[in-house]
C-alpha cells in the first residue's frame, strides 16, 4: 500500500509540473500569441512557437491549406472549395470569407508586396487582387503549382508539386532553374533573404502522407540546391495531439514582428492549425531603394520603340541587379539605366522590371513595376460586346424550341456552375436549357443587330470566352456569317456533342468576311433539358488594312517654282507622305505632308518646291503608316528653267526669331553681296559675297546674337553681261 501511494503522489507531481508547464512555458510570449499553445519547444529560439491558432473553428469548416501573410492579414485557402478566409493579426478573428471568380481549390499561396499569387495543383500561376477580389491574370508554369514561394531576388516564382524539383518560373511563364530535393510530397514553401547565408527556399513536406509524425520543414540553399541541415518536425510541438495532421502552406515574414524574421504556416489536420516560428532576427539593411521609374510604374500605351528604361538607385548603393521580365540583365556598378534589348517590344504586353540596391553586406529588393506597351495599331476593334448592358446589340430569336426558352443575359449569382476564363466577369450571354424546366427544349439564335464593315481589312478574326456544357451527342454550338445580308449563313465554329469548356476562343473568317460586310450570329441547339452554351466578351477584329490607294501624282515646273500634286482614293492608317526629290544622286526628304488616317473618302494634296535651280529633277512619295510601315509611288520627272529676271524676294517668316531665310533669283552668272543692316544703316551681316551662278538661291540668316528691331537687307549683283541690280528690304526680329 506504502508504494502504491508513493507511485500515486510521483504521478500527481508529474501531473502537477505539466500543468504549470501548459500554464507558463517561460515563453517571452508574442502580443500576437493570444491563444494556448501546446508543448512548446523553448531550447532554441529558432524554432520557437510565437503564435498557433484553429483556423477550422475561426473559419468554421475544416478542408484548409493553402496560407499566407500580406503585412496586415493572415489569409488560409481551401483544397477543395473557392474560399478563402481572412483572419487579423493576432489570430483570434476570421475578418471575412470569400472567393475569387475563376479560381478554386488553391493549396498555397505568395505575395509580392502588391497582389496575392496561388496554385490550384494544375499548371496555372493565379494572380489575384485579394483587395478587390479580382483575378488579374494567369501565368503558365511549366510544373504543377502545388506549392508557390515569391523570390524577391530573381522576382519569380518556386513552384512544385509533390515530387517535383522546386522550380523558379519567371513572370512568363519560362523555367528558370531548378534542384532535386527528393522530397514525396512537397507542400508549402517560403523564401528567405534574411538568414545569414542565403537566400535559402524554406519546404514543408508530408514526410509522412497517412499523417503523423514527421511532418518537416527544412531549409535549402538556392544558390547550391543543397540542403543545409536545418529542419524541424511541426509534430513536435503544432502537431502534438494531432495524429492525423499533415503538412499544408508555408510563408515568411519580417514585419509580423519588429526585428525578427519569422516563419509561418498550415498543418492540416483535426484541426487545421496555422502557426508562426521564429527563424532569426532581422538586422535593417541600410541601403535604400530604389525609385522614379522611367516609364512610371503602370504606365501604359508606352511606345514599342522604347529603348531605355531608367530610375534613381537608394542611397548608400555600391552595386545594382537590374531584372527585365524576370531576368537579371545587369549586375555591376550602380547605373541609372538600361538599354532595352531586343527590341521593338511587343504590342500590347506587360513587361515587369525591378533594380535591387547593394552594399557589400546586404540587398535591399526593389519594387516590381510594370508598364504595358501600346495597342499595335494595325489591328482595328470592329466590334466588342461584353454584355454589361445586357443584350442591346443583339437580335435574339426563338427557333422552334420551348417558349421563353432563349439566349439572354445574366449576372452572378448564376443558376449553373459556368466555368469561363478569368477575363470574364460581370454579365454573360447564356443559352441554358436547364434553366427551362424539364422536357425543355433550346434553339436560339443571338444575331449581331448591325453588320460589321471590314472593307478595308485584309485579315479578320472573331474572339470570345467561352463555356460548352453538353449532355449528349446532340448538343450543339454554332458561330456563323453571312455575307449576302442574311440570306446565306457559314459555320466558322461548329462543335456537335463535344463539351468546349473554359476558353478563350480566336476564329480566323479572313476566308469569308475580308474586305467585305457581314452579319454574325450564335446558334444554339439544345433538343431536351440538357445544359449550356455561355460566352462573354465577343470581339470582332480587322488587320493587315489596305495601304493608301494612290489614283494620281503629277508635277508641274514655273519660273523655278515646282508643284506636285496627288490623290487618294481610299486611305488606311495612313499617316503621311514624306516628298522626295533627286536632281540625279539619291533621293533626299524635303517634306512631309500629313495623311488623313483612314478613310474612303478622295484626299486631294499639293506641294511646292520653291527655288529650285535650273535642271531635270526626280519626285516621288513616301507613304508612312503609322505602324511605320511604307511604300513609295511611282517616279515624276520635271524640267526645271529659272526665269531670266533679277529678283530679292521678301523674307520668311517674318517677323521672325532667331532665324529667317532670304531668297533671290540672278538672270545671268553674278557676283553678289547680301548683307543685313540696322536701322541706322550700321552692318550686321554679310550673307553673300562672291560668285554665284544664275538661278533661284537662299540664305540664311540667323540673329540669335542680335537684338529685336528692324532691320534692311540689300542685295548687289553685277551680271557677266554687264548688267546690275540693287534691291532693298525691310524685316522685322521679335525676341
Amino acid at each position: 500500500m506504502k508504494y502504491i501511494f508513493k507511485s500515486l503522489t510521483v504521478l500527481l507531481v508529474i501531473f502537477w509540473c505539466f500543468t504549470l508547464i501548459a500554464q507558463d512555458d517561460g515563453l517571452d510570449r508574442s502580443p500576437y500569441n493570444s491563444q494556448k499553445i501546446k508543448n512548446v519547444n523553448n531550447s532554441e529560439a529558432q524554432w520557437d512557437v510565437l503564435a498557433n491558432f484553429d483556423v477550422t473553428a475561426l473559419s468554421g469548416a475544416a478542408g484548409n491549406a493553402g496560407c499566407e501573410w500580406d503585412g496586415i492579414y493572415f489569409y488560409s485557402t481551401r483544397w477543395a472549395s473557392n474560399l478563402l478566409h481572412k483572419y487579423d493579426a493576432t489570430g483570434t478573428t476570421m475578418i471575412e470569407q470569400f472567393s475569387i471568380p475563376g479560381v478554386t481549390g488553391l493549396r498555397d499561396l505568395a505575395f509580392d508586396g502588391t497582389y496575392m499569387y496561388g496554385g490550384a495543383a494544375a499548371n496555372t500561376i493565379y494572380q489575384m487582387d485579394f483587395t478587390t477580389k479580382t483575378l488579374i491574370g494567369t501565368i503558365p508554369s511549366p510544373v504543377a503549382v502545388r506549392f508557390i514561394a515569391y523570390d524577391e531576388g530573381a522576382d519569380a516564382f518556386w513552384c512544385g508539386n509533390w515530387t517535383d524539383p522546386p522550380t523558379l518560373v519567371s513572370r512568363t511563364g519560362q523555367n528558370l532553374g531548378s534542384f532535386v530535393t527528393g522530397f514525396a510530397a512537397q507542400y508549402g514553401a517560403a523564401y528567405d533573404n534574411v538568414s545569414a547565408g542565403g537566400p535559402y527556399l524554406w519546404i514543408f513536406n508530408q514526410e509522412n502522407t497517412a499523417g503523423g509524425v514527421p511532418q518537416t520543414i527544412s531549409q535549402w540553399n538556392i544558390a547550391t540546391g543543397t540542403a543545409t541541415g536545418v529542419t524541424h518536425d511541426v509534430m513536435q510541438d503544432i502537431g502534438v495531439g494531432n495524429s492525423t495532421a499533415i503538412a499544408g502552406g508555408l510563408f515568411s515574414m519580417t514585419d509580423w514582428q519588429s526585428g525578427m524574421f519569422t516563419i509561418g504556416g498550415l498543418l492540416q489536420g483535426v484541426p487545421d492549425e496555422m502557426f508562426v516560428y521564429e527563424i532569426a532576427p532581422t538586422i535593417p539593411c541600410p541601403v535604400g531603394a530604389a525609385d522614379n521609374p522611367s516609364p512610371a510604374s503602370g504606365a501604359t500605351g508606352v511606345d514599342i520603340n522604347l529603348t531605355q528604361i531608367s530610375w534613381t538607385n537608394g542611397a548608400g548603393t555600391t552595386q545594382i541587379d537590374v531584372t527585365f521580365n524576370g531576368t537579371v540583365v545587369y549586375s555591376g556598378s550602380p547605373v541609372t539605366s538600361w538599354t532595352i534589348t531586343p527590341t521593338p517590344l511587343e504590342y500590347s504586353t506587360t513587361y515587369n522590371w525591378k533594380v535591387d540596391c547593394k552594399n557589400d553586406t546586404c540587398t535591399t529588393y526593389g519594387s516590381t513595376w510594370s508598364f504595358t506597351t501600346m495597342s499595335d495599331p494595325n489591328i482595328v476593334n470592329l466590334f466588342c460586346d461584353d454584355f454589361e448592358t445586357g443584350a442591346v446589340n443583339w437580335t435574339i430569336t426563338n427557333n422552334g424550341g420551348t417558349s421563353g426558352c432563349i439566349w439572354m443575359t445574366r449576372v452572378a449569382p448564376f443558376p449553373n456552375t459556368y466555368t469561363l476564363p478569368p477575363t470574364s466577369t460581370g454579365a454573360i450571354l447564356t443559352a441554358d436549357v436547364d434553366e427551362c424546366g424539364s422536357g425543355s427544349t433550346l434553339l436560339s439564335t443571338a444575331m449581331l443587330t448591325n453588320p460589321i464593315d471590314a472593307t478595308l481589312y485584309q485579315t479578320v478574326w472573331i474572339e470570345f470566352d467561352n463555356d460548352f456544357q453538353i449532355l449528349d451527342t446532340e448538343d450543339e454550338a454554332h458561330v456563323e456569317i453571312s455575307t449576302d445580308g442574311g440570306t446565306t449563313w457559314v459555320g466558322v465554329w461548329d462543335k456537335i456533342g463535344v463539351d468546349v469548356r473554359n476558353t478563350h476562343e480566336v476564329i480566323d473568317i479572313t476566308s469569308q468576311a475580308a474586305l467585305s460586310t457581314f452579319m454574325v450570329q450564335l446558334r444554339s441547339v439544345q433538343p431536351g433539358w440538357d445544359w449550356w452554351w455561355v460566352v462573354d466578351n465577343v470581339c470582332i477584329y480587322g488587320s493587315d488594312p489596305i495601304p493608301a490607294e494612290l489614283v494620281s501624282f503629277t508635277a508641274n515646273a514655273s519660273e523655278g517654282l515646282v508643284e506636285l500634286n496627288w490623290i487618294t482614293a481610299t486611305e488606311t492608317n495612313n499617316q503621311g507622305f514624306e516628298v522626295q526629290r533627286s536632281n540625279g544622286d539619291e533621293f533626299e526628304p524635303i517634306a512631309f505632308v500629313q495623311g488623313h488616317g483612314t478613310t474612303t473618302e478622295v484626299q486631294a494634296y499639293s506641294y511646292s518646291d520653291r527655288n529650285v535651280n535650273d535642271g531635270t529633277y526626280n519626285y516621288r512619295l513616301k507613304q508612312v503608316d503609322y505602324d511605320g510601315t511604307f511604300e513609295y509611288s511611282n517616279v515624276v520627272e520635271v524640267d526645271v528653267t529659272s526665269p531670266k529676271v533679277y529678283a530679292l524676294e521678301q523674307n520668311y517668316p517674318n517677323p521672325f526669331n532667331p532665324s529667317t531665310k532670304i531668297s533671290y533669283r540672278l538672270a545671268v552668272d553674278s557676283k553678289v553681296s547680301l548683307k543685313v543692316f540696322d536701322i541706322l544703316g550700321q552692318e550686321v551681316a554679310t550673307l553673300v559675297n562672291g560668285n554665284v551662278v544664275a538661278g533661284a538661291h537662299t540664305a540664311t540668316f540667323n540673329a540669335a546674337n542680335v537684338n529685336s528691331g528692324v532691320y534692311m537687307y540689300r542685295l548687289e549683283a553685277t551680271g557677266t553681261d554687264g548688267s546690275n541690280f540693287v534691291d532693298v528690304k525691310k524685316m522685322i526680329l521679335t525676341k
